[in-house]
């Protein structure tokens, strides 16, 4: 065996651009009884706009503990039971715990477009009339499918009627200007 490869030593499992997940996935491995280590926990938190250009914050494992972290690591967040598990092959149905419904986590298509038609409105209240239209039309995307939660309806009816204002002051500017142009 040569010295780089003793069981004891600490090696790099994975990298990863956030420092929450990073600990998130720390504490996992703790969890198992396996000892992980943020070596750029601090830099991190302190110069966080760094870590990016250092290769992101590594999680090390000892080398004896590799195999296992990585299995781990590969498995899914949550593992539900058999009869969880039927109930949520159910199509459209959320997994059911003993509490009731499962949130697993997951955003979907129509809720992320609602979000992201909330942030672009919010932008556009910077740069007024630039891209009010493209929120305008995110807003409608979102309402119009199927997938789009109560959460998501909501920040597309806000980002909706912030949209159509902006469009109105868009409208009338620009009628304005072809107004005093003549």
């Amino acid at each position: 065996m040569s010295d780089s490869d003793k069981p004891d030593d600490v090696v790099v499992l994975t990298r990863l651009a956030d420092l929450t997940v990073a600990r998130i996935v720390c504490g996992r491995l703790q969890a198992e009884g396996i000892a992980a280590y943020l070596p750029d926990e601090h830099t991190a938190s302190q110069l966080w706009r760094w870590h990016g250009a250092v290769g992101g914050i590594r999680v090390q494992v000892r080398r004896a503990d590799l195999e296992r972290a990585q299995a781990i690591l590969a498995q899914p967040a949550m593992e539900l039971s058999a009869e969880a598990a039927s109930d949520a092959a159910a199509p459209g149905a959320a997994p059911a715990g003993p509490e009731g419904p499962v949130d697993d986590g997951t955003i979907s298509a129509g809720d992320r477009m609602a979000f992201r038609a909330l942030r672009v409105t919010l932008v556009s209240l910077l740069l007024p009339g630039v891209v009010h239209p493209y929120s305008l039309w995110l807003a409608v995307s979102a309402l119009g499918r199927p997938d789009t939660t109560s959460w998501g309806r909501w920040r597309a009816w806000v980002a909706l009627l912030v949209s159509v204002a902006g469009c109105a002051c868009l409208a009338f500017l620009a009628y304005r200007f072809v107004r005093t142009a003549r």
